[in-house]
């Protein structure tokens, strides 16, 4: 009996095939530069097509301060409401960023108003936010 199941166990792991991890391909560099963008005001989605390919992205304003244009994070603090002043973008489409801080707005009321304007416009016009984008891709 023993030796039926394993020749069957032996069947079956020959003819089950294993599982591969798939990889996407998107055309996006660190010198991939943006030609349009897109940000709704008081909105938190925002769009760009950078070289040939459309993305997509989501606006946040947080408490978290990043220090500069560019500073990634995986996480944005929400400490306190009348804070919330950092505008902080993520692309979801073709593929996954980190966070990237693109600006302070001084009236932390207004940052929800602005926002993904914001997100959008530093996409298509500041190289070290794209850069910081684009080197944090993920699936």
């Amino acid at each position: 009996m023993k030796k039926h199941l394993l020749i069957a166990g032996l069947i079956c792991m020959a003819t089950i095939p294993p599982a591969v991890a798939v990889t996407k391909c998107v055309k996006l560099s660190l010198s991939t530069t943006c030609s349009s963008s897109s940000g709704e005001y008081a909105q938190s989605n925002w769009s760009a097509t950078c070289g040939d390919v459309p993305i997509q992205g989501i606006a946040f304003c947080g408490s978290q301060n990043g220090g500069s244009t560019g500073a990634t994070t995986d996480a944005i603090t929400n400490n306190s409401a009348d804070n919330k002043k950092y505008c902080w973008c993520k692309m979801v489409s073709p593929a996954v960023s980190r966070w990237v801080l693109s600006s302070t707005i001084s009236l932390g009321s207004s940052c929800a108003h602005y926002c993904a304007r914001y997100c959008a416009n530093y996409a298509a016009n500041t190289a070290s936010f794209r850069s910081a984008m684009f080197g944090s891709l993920s699936d």
